[in-house]
């Protein structure tokens, strides 16, 4: 009986045997399915796709690694450090499995390791393109978007219809002020993956650094569509708004970022230019007070745009517009600062609400972060778009 049982006890069961040794085609199918869903900006069916894959072959440290990814890309935080936790153990041999442990360096905030881990992947296989798109997103991340660039290239080039390389290298373009090749990327994407609504964001963002304002609200428009409340999009529409000429929809988006955020004092500095714009002059004023409250270090500049509505005389308004002041003194071209997103766009059904909340969360270094949709672009936790920098005032 004894040495029965130490029989049965040596061999493993079915289960447990699936869980060890080489994942089966079927696994394998999944996972390459599951990537593709990442890659084209599908993150809901990612994490679906690697979670089946995991269920055939538990523990499958790789499989763990993408889906790490796909997870913080959905908002799922705490799972998706789970699952890289357990590909951080991985001992990488071809490039795809130093790319899964690279993602889930970047999930822990391990920045030089993935760094690290996506040269391997590159090493390994020069023609990869989650190597060259994960190495891109680091450099970016770690304030080298010079360094970033080739490597994202590259990734385009060896997988142009890849929705989430093209968001990741707008967002660098974007930082290096390429603003037309940023537009061109986004433009790519919302061919290829048009429910990816952040697109609409940031090339609207774009745009309207290029002073094509009519096309900016449009994008601005149809991202807020989907996303009614997002602070820092109608508070661009705003500014756009304005420089179109239209003070009252630009006080009407303004009138919304102020209820969803009653500190939020740029906003309340940009409601009192357009309001003095139409000859609210009290308004106006009671707007730039409240700004210089919660914006202390804008004091001077704000009190400067005071002096000038209650020296301007109303029948003097001219060209200049009720308010008597000039409508282009007021916008020199301020920037919402955006943060650095690589490897997690924004985006998927769970990103857009739960992303939207990891953009009011912002764990994201600087951002300013597209962000997601959470906001795609370098690092899981750079998925959200930022707060309005202070230099976003339109008093300068």
């Amino acid at each position: 009986m004894i040495p029965l049982l130490l029989l049965l006890l040596a061999v493993p069961s079915a289960h447990a045997a699936r869980g060890q040794g080489q994942p089966g085609a079927e696994a394998r199918a999944l996972m390459r399915k599951g990537i593709a869903a990442y890659e084209g900006a599908r993150f809901d069916d990612c994490v679906e796709l690697l979670g089946q894959a995991i269920e055939l072959h538990p523990g499958w440290k790789t499989a763990s690694g993408f889906r790490a990814m796909c997870r913080w890309t959905a908002g799922e935080a705490r799972a998706a450090q789970e699952d890289a936790r357990v590909a951080s153990t991985l001992k990488p041999n071809s490039p795809e499995s130093f790319a899964a442990r690279g993602f889930a360096d970047f999930v822990l905030k391990r920045l030089a390791a993935a760094e690290e881990d996506f040269r391997g992947a590159v090493e390994l296989g020069p023609k990869y393109p989650l190597g060259h798109f994960g190495l891109g997103s680091v450099l970016s991340q770690r304030g080298r978007p010079k360094d970033a660039l080739p490597h994202l290239d590259e990734a385009v080039s060896l997988a142009p219809s890849a929705a989430v390389f093209r968001v990741v290298r707008g967002t660098v373009r974007d930082k290096l002020k390429d603003f037309r090749g940023a537009v061109y990327d986004y433009d790519a994407v919302l061919k290829s993956a048009p429910a990816f609504d952040w697109a609409y964001y940031y090339r609207g963002r774009d745009r309207r650094e290029l002073k094509q304002f009519a096309k900016a609200a449009e994008d601005l428009t149809a991202f807020l569509q989907r996303n009614p409340d997002h602070e820092d999009a109608l508070y661009l529409r705003g500014n756009v708004l304005f420089q179109m000429g239209d003070f009252r929809g630009a006080i009407k988006d303004l009138d919304r970022v102020v209820v969803l955020n009653p500190r939020h004092g740029l906003a309340y500095a940009n409601r009192g230019v357009a309001r003095g714009q139409i000859g609210e002059r009290g308004a106006a004023v009671g707007d730039l007070e409240r700004a210089k409250a919660l914006t202390p270090s804008k004091a001077d500049q704000i009190d400067a745009q005071i002096r000038r509505l209650r020296a301007a005389p109303q029948e003097d308004a001219g060209s200049e517009g009720p308010s008597g002041v000039a409508a282009d003194a007021l916008l020199p071209g301020e920037r919402v600062q955006e943060p650095d997103q690589g490897l997690a766009p924004p985006g998927g059904k769970r990103g857009t609400a739960a992303s939207r909340a990891a953009d009011a969360s912002r764990e994201a270094s600087e951002p300013a972060s597209e962000p997601p949709p959470r906001r795609p672009a370098e690092l899981p936790e750079d998925s959200s778009p930022a707060q309005p920098a202070d230099e976003a005032i339109t008093i300068q």
